[in-house]
């Protein structure tokens, strides 16, 4: 599945999970966050990984210390931009979509790893 379809399919799972999408493909120099979510009080930053075909690991495996400190400065600089009381805790989701097409599995780690990029 590719980058946009499975960023839509994401969408569609965290929408389906009561969650909201406040916004999606944030960037900044140095990051990138696939799509910022909320539930309840909290903001959700959300790396969707894909793979269409095994033989290159899991899409969640794809997901290295060094992409982690990118999405951590990331939202670090997008809860800077945001008032402090519009939220009162953010977390690190990982949303795995492995295969093409319906048949793709979709795998959701809610608070996958911390702010410092540690593994939960």
């Amino acid at each position: 599945m590719q980058g946009d379809a499975a960023e839509e399919r994401a969408c569609r799972h965290l929408e389906g999970s009561g969650f909201t999408i406040v916004k999606r493909n944030f960037r900044m120099r140095g990051g990138e966050i696939d799509i910022v979510a909320r539930k309840g009080d909290a903001l959700v930053f959300v790396e969707v990984r894909s793979r269409e075909v095994p033989g290159f690991g899991t899409p969640e495996e794809s997901v290295t210390p060094a992409k982690r400190r990118r999405i951590v400065a990331a939202a670090r600089h997008y809860l800077s931009k945001v008032p402090p009381s519009s939220w009162r805790e953010a977390r690190f989701d990982v949303i795995a979509i492995e295969g093409s097409g319906d048949a793709a599995e979709l795998r959701h780690y809610p608070a996958a790893f911390d702010a410092k990029g540690k593994i939960l």
